[in-house]
């Protein structure tokens, strides 16, 4: 079943949601595989997400960062590298692990990937966090008209329960009508 209303499905099934995508796609000159998925990866992950975040926490915090590996000069250096170069067996990044032989610990360049998670499983297990069951309520959903209020709720207690692990994309639609939520109450 799609969580989006049906307003919503009607609105966005005009459109090819995917247009952009595959413009940008169209543009890319490399045609192996790798080199495709990472500049989507820059492209669209990269700039809507992970940059995203970094840049809203540390403003949040007051604190000013600095990403050394997007210099504009190491970025366009980085185009010309091989995916061959880039990538050797499952072992990414393999030119940057290479040249740092020497440098750092082999069991530092190698070890394996580790995440910054946010405990959103916790937050939306908890039913202290009102917030998030105020955005998730029946009468928000349909306020916001983004959301199946039926096919939220489905979701909300089958993470609850712990019998769904669908918990990122539930706390997309958390955030979303936060967003939402508190855009129509400033206009």
């Amino acid at each position: 079943h799609c969580l989006l209303s049906e307003r919503l499905k009607e609105q966005i099934s005009q459109k090819d949601v995917r247009q952009p995508m595959d413009d940008y796609l169209q543009s890319v000159l490399r045609e192996d595989k790798l080199s495709k998925m990472l500049a989507l990866d820059a492209r669209f992950f990269l700039t809507d997400h992970n940059l995203n975040y970094t840049d809203k926490m540390s403003m949040a915090c007051g604190v000013e960062t600095r990403v050394p590996f997007l210099d504009l000069n190491l970025v366009s250096f980085a185009a010309t590298i091989s995916s061959e170069m880039r990538q050797r067996g499952s072992i990414g990044k393999w030119i940057l692990k290479k040249a740092m032989e020497g440098v750092l610990p082999h069991d530092i360049i190698y070890r394996p990937k580790s995440g910054f998670g946010a405990p959103v499983e916790t937050w939306l297990r908890d039913e202290n966090i009102e917030f998030i069951s105020d955005a998730l309520s029946r009468a928000s959903l349909v306020k916001t008209g983004v959301f199946c209020p039926i096919e939220v709720d489905k979701m909300y207690k089958g993470v609850r329960a712990g019998r769904t692990d669908c918990v990122y994309p539930l706390f997309s639609v958390v955030c979303i009508q936060l967003w939402c939520l508190a855009h129509s109450v400033a206009n």
